[in-house]
Order: C-alpha cells, then structure tokens, then sequence
C-alpha cells in the first residue's frame, strides 16, 4: 500500500493512531492535506496535537480547515474546559502560515462575536505573520 493510500485508509478507518503513524513515512507537506481534513473530523480527540502541528509545518493549503476549525465546538474540549486553548492554538497557526488568506481569517475571528474567539483573532494578529523559515520544520 502506497503512503498515500495508507493516510486515506486511516482516516476512512477512523483511526488516529494509524494517521500519525502513516504520516510518519511522508514528508511534513504531503502529510498536511491529510492533517487538515483530520482536524475536522468529529471522531478523535488529537485536534490540538493536529493543529499544532499544522503551525509548525506552515502550509497555506491548510489555512481553510484551521480557520473552519477554531469556530467548530468539539464536545469533548468543552467537558475537559480546554476549547479556548485549542481555539488559540488554532489563531496562532495561522498567523505561522502567513499568508493573506489566514491573516484574512485572523480578521474574521477578531471580529467575532464570541469574546474568546475575537480574542484569539487578535492575538493572533499581534503575532502575524509569525516568524518561520520555509523547510525549517518540513
């Protein structure tokens, strides 16, 4: 099974485990796509593992499901009270990507109605574009 095929058959499986693990034998960038649809996904608990890496890895391709992402309430991070740190994490990834799309996505959030995201929004564009070296982390 190609690396590819096997990131499809992990997400299709619903199988966290099997996702890193696949995405251990690609490069950073190939696995981002991968990492992006994940991070929408409802049936983990990895979303802030997931897009912590994709900060560190920096890919503009992943700036719509990150910006989709932060205004999505995931059941689990409210029980646990940790959805606002998520929704951080989420605003600073975006200001590491960089790109206009996701400082245009940090606007959005700064505007929110909701007084953690809006907060999030504008941190995060205090600290955009954060700094990163293109290959530094892929």
């Amino acid at each position: 099974m190609t690396e590819h095929n096997e990131l499809r058959a992990a997400l299709h499986s619903k199988d966290i485990a099997a996702l890193w693990s696949a995405l251990a034998k690609v490069s950073k960038c190939e696995g981002a796509p991968f990492l992006a649809e994940a991070l929408l996904a409802d049936w983990h608990e990895s979303h802030e593992d997931i897009v912590f890496e994709l900060g560190l890895i920096g890919d503009p391709r992943t700036t719509e499901s990150i910006a989709r992402a932060v205004v999505t309430t995931f059941q689990y991070m409210v029980e646990w009270d940790n959805i606002h740190e998520f929704q951080r994490k989420c605003a600073y990834a975006l200001a590491r990507i960089g790109s206009a799309e996701s400082r245009v996505a940090l606007e959005n959030l700064a505007k929110h109605s909701d007084p953690y995201l809006r907060g999030a929004g504008e941190e995060g564009l205090e600290h955009w574009p954060l700094p990163y070296r293109k290959g530094e982390y892929a």
